[in-house]
Parts: C-alpha cells; sequence; structure tokens
C-alpha cells in the first residue's frame, strides 16, 4: 500500500509541476499578439453526473478515454449482445463515431464549458508532436481511414499536377513528407483535430485542467486520474503485453478491413487492407520488420471469404512466436520513425518546430527528432 500511495504522489507531484509550467508559458505569452490570435478549436466530451470534462486529444490514448467517458455515462449499447461490464468492452467503431446521448459534447471556444471545466473536474492527454504526427500518418494515411477525405486535398495542395483531384475520389498515395509540408502551409489556419497543437486543441491557457497527462506516463497519469476523480475501481488489471497487443490490432483489423465497401473499388480492397496494415504494424513495433506477409495468405480462398479473421490469425501466431523468440521491438519503432524523419527536408522539419513550437516547451519535449 505504501508503494502504491507514493508513487501515486510522486506522479501527483510531477503533473502539479507540469500544470505550473504551462501556466507560466501562457503567461509569457499574454501580449503576444499572434498568440492572443489562436482560437482553441476541441471537442469535450462532459458528463454532467460526475461533474467530470475530458477534452479529446486524437492520437493520445483517446480511445482508451472515449470508452471510459461512455462507460460511466452508460452511453454504450444495452442488452444482451452488448455484453459490456467495462470501458474496453464497448466496440471501437461505436465508441468514436457513433452520437453520444448521455454526455454531452461541446466544441471549444464555448466560454460556458471553459469555464465550467475550470471550476469543475478536467483532464487532457499531450504526446511528442514527432511520435503523434508519425502515428497520425500511419492510422491516416499509410491506412485508408483517410483517403476519401483529407488525403485528395493534400495531394491538390502539395502536388502541381493533381488538382484534378477532387473531395471523396482516392487520395492513395499520400507521403509523409507531403503529409508535414501540408500542415506547416496550413498553420496558423486551424489544423485537423489529429494533428492540430495540443496547447490550441485544448485551449490549455484558457482552462485550468486538473489534469495534463503523457502519453509517454500513460499508466500513471491515468491511475492518477481514475484515484482523483474517483473511478479507482476501473483501474485496468494488468495484462501481458501480447494480450494488450492483441485487444488494439484486432480493433485495427477490424476497423481497416471495413473500410473496404464497394464504393472503393479500384482504389484499395482487402488485400491492399492486408498489406497496408502488416506494415502499419511493423511501423509501429508490434511485428519484426524481418517477417513478410506470406503472399499466399491474401491469395488464399478463406482470405477471401473471412479476410478478417484469416488474417488476425496470422498475427497473432507471429506475436506468439515473437514473445517465444523474446523479441525486443523498441528499437525498431523508434529507428524506422528516425529513418522517416530523417528523410524529410531541413526546411520542412524546421517548419514543424514552430508550429509545434508550444507544445515542445509547454510539456517539455526536446525539438531534435533525432535524439527521441
Amino acid at each position: 500500500m505504501f508503494k502504491v500511495s507514493h508513487h501515486l504522489a510522486v506522479t501527483e507531484d510531477t503533473v502539479r509541476k507540469r500544470l505550473q509550467r504551462v501556466r507560466e508559458i501562457c503567461q509569457s505569452q499574454i501580449n503576444n499578439v499572434t498568440w492572443q490570435r489562436q482560437q482553441t478549436t476541441g471537442n469535450v466530451w462532459i458528463s454532467r453526473k460526475h461533474d467530470l470534462h475530458y477534452c479529446i486529444s486524437p492520437k493520445i490514448g483517446c480511445t482508451y478515454w472515449k470508452q471510459f467517458m461512455r462507460f460511466i455515462a452508460d452511453d454504450y449499447p444495452k442488452g444482451t449482445q452488448a455484453n459490456i461490464s467495462k470501458p474496453h468492452d464497448i466496440d471501437r467503431y461505436y465508441t468514436h463515431y457513433h452520437k453520444v446521448s448521455k454526455l454531452i459534447e461541446s466544441r471549444l471556444p464555448n466560454p460556458m464549458t471553459m469555464g465550467e471545466m475550470s471550476k469543475g473536474r478536467s483532464f487532457t492527454f499531450t504526446r511528442n508532436p514527432y511520435t503523434r504526427l508519425w502515428s497520425a500518418y500511419i492510422d491516416k494515411f499509410l491506412l485508408p481511414d483517410f483517403w476519401f477525405s483529407v488525403a485528395p486535398a493534400i495531394m491538390v495542395q502539395t502536388r502541381r499536377n493533381a488538382t484534378y483531384l477532387k473531395k471523396r475520389q482516392c487520395g492513395r498515395g499520400v507521403t509523409f513528407e507531403e503529409f508535414l509540408r501540408h500542415i506547416v502551409q496550413q498553420f496558423p489556419k486551424k489544423l485537423n483535430e489529429h494533428w492540430e497543437p495540443i496547447h490550441k486543441l485544448c485551449g490549455v491557457c484558457y482552462i485550468d485542467y486538473d489534469v495534463i497527462g503523457k502519453i509517454e506516463t500513460f499508466e500513471d497519469d491515468s491511475h492518477l486520474i481514475l484515484h482523483k476523480f474517483g473511478f479507482t475501481y476501473l483501474n485496468p488489471n494488468k495484462t501481458s503485453k501480447l494480450v494488450r497487443a492483441v485487444e488494439e490490432l484486432t480493433m485495427l483489423v477490424k476497423y481497416n478491413f471495413d473500410l473496404a465497401v464497394p464504393r472503393t473499388i479500384g482504389c484499395f480492397n482487402t488485400e491492399d487492407v492486408a498489406t497496408l496494415l502488416w506494415k502499419a504494424f511493423q511501423y509501429n513495433g508490434y511485428i519484426h520488420d524481418s517477417f513478410s506477409l506470406p503472399m499466399n495468405l491474401t491469395k488464399s480462398e478463406q482470405f477471401k471469404t473471412h479476410p478478417k479473421q484469416v488474417f488476425m490469425e496470422h498475427v497473432i501466431d507471429t506475436l506468439k512466436h515473437q514473445v517465444d523468440q523474446n523479441m525486443d521491438l523498441k528499437i525498431q519503432k523508434i529507428n524506422l520513425m528516425k529513418e522517416a524523419y530523417q528523410r524529410i527536408p531541413k526546411k520542412i522539419l524546421d517548419g514543424i518546430k514552430e508550429v509545434y513550437r508550444y507544445d515542445f516547451e509547454m510539456f517539455e519535449y526536446d525539438n531534435d527528432v533525432f535524439k527521441l
């Protein structure tokens, strides 16, 4: 008990110092005209029953916290089919794309919401801008999630010969450089919430947060939030890395394979999804880059009729083999990301440093990507 209490106290002190640093930097910019023109753009989920406010920060554990908010507010499907006894049981697609009914969703800068958040109980999360951008690129552009929405506009903006592309046309093939170039060219105009700077997205200079957590210390900061707001009974049970990986990848497999519908014919199919997911899992440090996806797997009759199941079975077999071989993929994940940034022109990297300048400063991240 002492160890747990001491660890929690250390985390609480770290978060307190983080909040103090944010306030000091905000105060130092009070006369900055450019700063004053920035408008808070984020979304907040509110549980009136619990007086709890969560500013959603995409690519920073938001699936976990959206599931948590839905669970405590009973904002999820009911009935025997749902079989929901904990936040993680709520379907990922439902979590993100079904309108809330018992929670309240408010878009910042709503003065009333911002006032309530400063008086009530509020939290959000931040992340190193470099890892956040790389993660966003993998999930939204390497994989097909944004191919029919954001990607065509980025191609038109960054390619001289792409003026023929229109929204809802296939935007396959956006490169990481094009993605970063788009951000630099677009700023200081509003950016997509998945890569808008956190200080701007969640208005950290205008809202007195109780907790600003970090993805890098997600477990400790999450335990602090659950303890501070009276939800310790929802502390996730310790599970093995294999179990956590299977749960996460199962959600991603289901979501991305379900994107391959009739309207995407001519842009991508289930074979493409399998190939791209495999590459994404390697980038994200789940599968060793020496393991290739067998070509005969996606050509099999079983795959044609049950692509999600067949692909996921192979993923699980690979994960188990890696556990048996005691393979640690942390270094691979970092190195592959660094290699991606090494191919980016210095001018664009300098622009990224400027766009995320205050996220680097406020939350104490090194702005040298190669020191990660």
